[in-house]
């Protein structure tokens, strides 16, 4: 079932924003295109309201007339992985089920690291004094390795941040690393 078919037209009357989730690169040309061109679910046309809105597996909207900027991160990198071969190159477990494992294996780091560039600098030149950001995951799954990025999500001064993450299938502010004062 597709998800237009799930809800109701008025809560499809807006743009659905949307990130790669690590399923999401399963069987998708982007788990092995170098350009958002062969990424199946990017969809840069925000008035098509029968697809999510996603231009690019990263990607930021300003909607200043809310004061607000929407910052979109991929960070399947951060998923469970493996490593592999003599090299132990670290691969996510979903470029498995690619065509191309090692070269997914990049992409997805390549993301992940202009998924912080972009973060990084959105906080730093946004004009909003409200963001939303979001990725596939919650903030636990990066309070070890990108503490930076906690840091800065918990980071009030000059944005109030809401972060938003998935993947569990439920909702708990009990196992996320804290956002504090911001959310999360």
């Amino acid at each position: 079932t597709k998800w237009r078919d799930v809800y109701d037209k008025k809560l499809r009357s807006v743009p659905w924003y949307s990130v790669y989730g690590n399923h999401d690169y399963r069987g998708d040309p982007c788990a092995c295109s170098v350009t958002h061109e062969g990424c199946a679910q990017v969809n840069g046309n925000e008035t098509d309201l029968d697809y999510f809105y996603m231009p690019a597996p990263n990607w930021y909207k300003p909607h200043p007339e809310l004061d607000l900027e929407v910052v979109a991160m991929d960070l399947n990198q951060y998923v469970g992985s493996w490593a592999v071969g003599k090299t132990k190159t670290i691969v996510p477990v979903d470029c498995w089920f690619t065509k191309c494992m090692r070269k997914c294996a990049k992409l997805i780091n390549d993301r992940a690291q202009e998924a912080f560039r972009m973060f990084y600098t959105r906080m730093k030149s946004s004009t909003a004094r409200n963001m939303v950001v979001f990725s596939h995951y919650p903030t636990d799954f990066f309070a070890g390795p990108e503490p930076k990025f906690i840091e800065a999500l918990s980071d009030n001064s000059k944005h109030h941040v809401e972060y938003f993450g998935g993947h569990r299938h439920d909702v708990d502010r009990a196992s996320t690393a804290s956002t504090h004062p911001n959310n999360n």
